[in-house]
């Protein structure tokens, strides 16, 4: 009921129209990421911490929403969500439903679940949102400390760019609130166990992201701390009057972003988004969703991409012999052939008399710059029996096959068509999963393995096309004179030429 109510209401166009507000520029890095304090972003009614209503859940969600969508990012870090899974999971899919892309948007799957216990308030945490077509999670999401409470509030994700294959880390904390000796002290062992954990060996990429509510201005230890250890501050670097919270009638800086040295080379713009700060004019009617501001940084990773590159367009017919594929017989007397009366890949184990485990494997392929791709090729079969042959005869995708097929590591990749009838012709086209490519050892394999009703199979006309992903050389000329009726758009303060489904500048440049 409420994931129905959280998605229903965000796409309701009657909610869903803002006025637009200037998202500020922070330059043309390729990954945006954003942090938010959500302020008590809570499901459960009775919680103590948001006391919401249903409906005031299902506004306070819109609200988010249509922020979020707004600035653009690739990234989201939250902290004050509720410890539970279900939260930014439908926080995910309402975005994805706004943007009318299903699946556009997902949540890490961090393994935090905590139960509401009215002995200490830990049903809190930090976590990330982030869109599958641009960026994807790597290895696993860490805690910084092992102490409670802060153990779900203080994490720390690696990430991949998908374009560039290029990675860093992101950590999102949440430091102790208020003021007073204590509350101070526990922001320096937060501090302690920040830098701690991010020199620990389960950061999986050198380039490390700071961000989050450290509930602090710069003049405290626990920033001298991060300081110390090599992070400076990227948001002051680029407005020494930046604020994210309003106190009283005072703005202040508590909301920060810190960059080790490599990680700040990659960092085309920092900057505060004012949509929730109200103690000056500029908090956007309508918004609101909470006391602090959200806060974003673009990043090049490492570097531009490449102004060329080239599509893949690999075929092979089997009509004269099996081509650089290579057959491999695990075990059985038979193995793949040619077959010179029908012209095709062909693999029968007709009398056998022990498991038959054979291998039809392609060359390598090299996906490095390929962002996306589809493998098609005719298939038909006979003899045995057809309620078997899609568990007998399989194709399979591995990125770490050398010689051994029995000690790659393969995914099998569903095959939709099968013949009807015996020797009936199928055409297949078959989708090559995003985590495949930007891989440079890819191989395919058509894997037989059968040890009672034995089945023929023959393949036949195989093609491997591949799009490259590449920065346009495209000028503004062109764009005019090839594209008159391209829409133009107003982004992040920005005009921009939207052709072919992508946002280029007015110089030409690809906008990601």
């Amino acid at each position: 009921m409420m994931r129905n109510l959280l998605i229903g209401l965000c796409l309701a166009a009657a909610l869903c129209v803002q006025a637009a507000t200037a998202v500020p520029d922070i330059g043309n890095g390729r990954v945006r990421v954003l942090g938010n304090n959500l302020e008590n972003y809570y499901f459960n009614q009775n919680s103590g911490r948001g006391n919401y209503t249903q409906e005031q859940i299902a506004e306070k969600t819109r609200k988010i929403v249509e922020a979020m969508l707004l600035a653009d990012a690739d990234i989201y870090a939250f902290c004050e969500v509720e410890a539970q899974p279900i939260v930014l999971q439908q926080l995910a899919d309402s975005m994805s439903a706004h943007a009318g892309v299903l699946g556009r948007y997902a949540a890490v799957n961090d393994g935090i679940e905590e139960e509401w216990n009215s002995e200490y308030n830990n049903n809190i945490k930090s976590g990330f949102i982030y869109r599958t077509d641009k960026v994807a999670p790597y290895d696993s999401n860490f805690p910084e400390t092992s102490t409670t409470y802060y153990k779900n509030t203080m994490r720390f994700q690696a990430w991949t760019e998908l374009a560039s294959h290029e990675r860093f880390t992101l950590s999102m904390n949440h430091f102790k609130a208020m003021s007073g000796a204590s509350a101070v002290a526990k922001r320096v062992e937060n501090a302690q166990w920040l830098v701690y954990a991010l020199s620990s060996d389960d950061v999986k990429d050198p380039d490390i992201l700071i961000m989050g509510d450290l509930n602090c201005q710069m003049d405290e230890e626990a920033i001298t701390i991060i300081q110390d250890a090599g992070f400076s501050e990227q948001l002051l670097a680029r407005n020494v009057n930046a604020y994210s919270y309003c106190y009283g009638y005072s703005v202040e800086l508590i909301d920060h972003v810190f960059a080790n040295s490599s990680m700040a080379s990659q960092i085309t713009g920092a900057a505060v988004w004012h949509v929730n700060t109200t103690c000056v004019d500029t908090v956007v009617p309508g918004w609101g969703y909470s006391d602090h501001d959200p806060y974003l940084v673009a990043l090049n990773l490492g570097g531009d991409l490449p102004e060329t590159c080239t599509d893949i367009d690999f075929t092979e017919s089997f009509a004269a012999n099996l081509g650089d594929f290579t057959p491999i017989s695990v075990s059985g007397d038979h193995t793949w052939v040619w077959n010179s009366s029908y012209l095709c890949a062909y693999m029968n184990a007709y009398g056998a008399t022990s498991t038959e485990d054979n291998y039809l494997v392609s060359p390598a392929f090299d996906f490095t710059d390929q962002k996306s791709g589809i493998i098609s090729f005719t298939h038909t079969l006979g003899y045995g029996a057809s309620a078997n042959w899609p568990s007998q005869c399989t194709l399979l995708i591995s990125d770490d096959y050398t010689t051994d097929a029995t000690t790659a590591s393969w995914t099998q990749l569903t095959i939709p068509n099968w013949p009807s009838s015996n020797w009936n012709w199928q055409e297949n086209q078959i989708t090559i999963p995003a985590a495949f490519m930007r891989k440079s050892n890819v191989h395919f394999a058509f894997h037989y393995y059968v040890d009672s009703n034995v089945p023929a199979w023959e393949i036949k006309d195989l093609s491997v096309q591949t799009v490259c992903e590449k920065n346009p050389s495209t000028g503004w000329s062109d764009i005019i004179s090839t594209a008159p009726q391209a829409r133009k758009e107003i982004r992040h303060g920005q005009l921009l030429i939207i052709r072919g489904g992508e946002a280029f500048t007015v110089t030409g440049q690809r906008v990601y």
